[in-house]
């Protein structure tokens, strides 16, 4: 074992006329190997630490050498052609010296010059394919791949990369460069993200299914360049992709897995706004073959054609989709998919939908845990829920709230009557007022406002307008629904808008007649101070505690 070293520090200062000695001891030095290459992973990041630390000592050279993490960045030096080459040359002399001590994580961030010509490119990615095949000489587990502002054609890996049997994770961001589709030889690694990229042909999705026979995590986020994209792995687990309208042109997309445990999809491919003519010249299709799913996300528009299964596995789906009129039979279907889930989530344009088809009670028959992001519950709202409501009987926890962001609570609680608990809450948005209207409604509120100054209202008219406004679904008109949703429920989370008291006559309503309910909490504006009294009067059927929470909007302070 090697001596305990020491550094020895001295500095003279006036203090009471004595001069201090100062002794620090070399902690690094003595530490186990396995602990100092764990402390070298945040060295790996920075090229300049790297080369300072190989200087020290014979032991600290070994061990840089065994760095198990690697960053090569272009941004560490200028736009210099020469410094770019000279960092090139570092990093092949540090791979050469390294020799086989294997990498855990190696990434590359490279940024090309747009003013370089093609030949200067080509010879630049050259180098850099060169530096990838070393890595995978050394077993890499993990491999990252940035190109930023590559002006290259087609992008073709270095196909050792893709027979490596140590390498575990690839992630390849292109900027929208376009990747060749390898060779149909078998890998190896677990998960695949790819990032901003575009395929030559479908061939590179046929290589997922039949050739990635390990493979158990796939991520596409904006992978554009087919219209179709079709995986079938008897060995995926989890699957997510990303599909925007900008940069995809994607019309058919088809997953199949016999493992396929969790799904994520966010598919926009036009905007909500859009005119009616563009919607329908769009069809496009969605297809999931996944006995085993427990956790489905989807987001985005409705699709002309879908089709789910039978997902008798499921645990736990959010649903927000955009749908049209005309398409809401296929959304009813997609729902009735949905039939044993335990824990749903779905936004307020999906719930909407229910209004065109009529009464038609969806068969939840095991769900458990129910969430509304809707931001006002109005007429067209609460007979949307009602439709909900009908086909539950085994809910233990409703939660009907917008969708908050940035919320702090400060638990400054006061006791009250009737189980009642006050809290403050503030609630931390990017502006004290948000504009939440989309260009749909925009458009509605000017037509509505048209001539607006023309137009007058007699005594008798403002008494009508009134009227019509005032709330309409009490506790009465809920007991008239013979609803069996309450029968079970335990925990309920609403939000009272401002101007409206549909939610607080729910609460009412669920506060009288849901025997098991253990917790009930309250979401208000400070617009609502009769809150506190109108709860303390209401007659539980359960011993609840109830939590009324203010919330007040206020500009965030960065």
């Amino acid at each position: 074992m090697e001596p305990r070293r020491k550094l020895r520090v001295t500095s003279s200062s006036q203090v009471q006329g004595a001069c201090c000695e100062r002794i620090m001891i070399d902690r690094f030095s003595d530490l186990p190997d396995e602990i100092a290459l764990r402390i070298l992973n945040f060295v790996g990041q920075s090229l300049r630490s790297l080369i300072q630390l190989g200087a020290v000592s014979n032991r600290c050279r070994r061990l840089h050498l065994s760095a198990p993490s690697l960053t090569i960045s272009s941004s560490c030096v200028s736009i210099s052609s020469r410094l770019r080459t000279r960092l090139l040359n570092y990093w092949e002399r540090y791979l050469f010296s390294r020799g086989d001590n294997k990498i855990e994580n190696f990434r590359i961030f490279w940024k090309f010059d747009s003013k370089d010509g093609a030949m200067k490119r080509s010879d630049e990615f050259f180098r850099i394919a060169t530096l990838i095949q070393n890595a995978v000489r050394c077993n890499v587990e993990c491999l990252e791949l940035t190109f930023t502002q590559n002006y290259l054609n087609t992008v073709v890996l270095p196909s050792c990369i893709f027979h490596c049997h140590s390498l575990m994770h690839l992630y390849v961001n292109l900027s929208g460069g376009v990747i060749q589709s390898p060779s149909s030889f078998p890998s190896y690694f677990q998960s695949l993200k790819l990032h901003d990229t575009k395929v030559s042909d479908d061939r590179f999705f046929k290589w997922i299914s039949n050739s990635c026979k390990c493979i158990k995590d796939l991520h596409l986020f904006n992978v554009g360049g087919m219209e179709s994209i079709t995986i079938e792995s008897s060995s995926l687990e989890t699957f997510s992709c990303r599909l925007s309208a900008d940069i995809c042109k994607v019309r058919n997309l088809k997953i199949a897995g016999e493992k396929l445990e969790d799904v994520c999809i966010h598919w926009e491919f036009y905007s909500r706004g859009a005119p009616v003519l563009d919607r329908a010249s769009s069809s496009r299709s969605l297809n999931i073959f996944a006995p085993k799913l427990k956790k489905l996300t989807w987001c985005g528009n409705f699709l002309n054609h879908q089709h789910l299964g039978n997902l008798t596995c499921l645990e736990y789906a959010r649903i927000f989709l955009w749908p049209d009129v005309e398409k809401f039979s296929n959304l009813f279907e997609v729902l009735c998919s949905l039939c044993m889930v335990r824990t749903l989530l779905l936004g307020e344009h999906t719930i909407k939908a229910f209004l065109v088809e009529g009464s038609m009670p969806l068969p939840l028959c095991n769900i458990r845990d129910l969430t509304l992001e809707v931001n006002n519950l109005d007429y067209d709202c609460i007979q949307a829920v009602l439709y909900i409501f009908r086909g539950i009987t085994t809910l233990n926890k409703l939660c009907i709230m917008s969708h908050l962001r940035r919320r702090e609570v400060t638990y400054d609680e006061t006791e009250g009557e009737n189980n009642v608990t006050i809290l403050s809450m503030i609630c931390f948005s990017d502006t004290s007022e948000e504009d939440d209207t989309t260009e749909e409604e925009d458009s509605i509120f000017d037509l509505c406002d048209t001539d607006v100054d023309n137009c007058e209202t007699s005594e008798e008219d403002d008494a009508y307008v009134e009227k019509n406004y005032e709330p309409i679904f009490d506790v009465e008109f809920w007991k008239s629904q013979n609803l069996s949703f309450t029968n079970e429920l335990q925990e309920v989370i609403l939000e009272i808008v401002e101007g409206n008291d549909n939610a607080m006559e729910l609460a009412r309503y669920i506060l009288e007649h849901a025997q098991n309910l253990k917790k009930m909490v309250i979401h208000h504006s400070p617009q609502h101070p009769n809150v506190v009294e109108m709860v303390s009067k209401i007659k539980m059927i359960s011993s609840a505690t109830v939590i009324l929470t203010e919330r007040r909007l206020c500009p965030l302070r960065w």
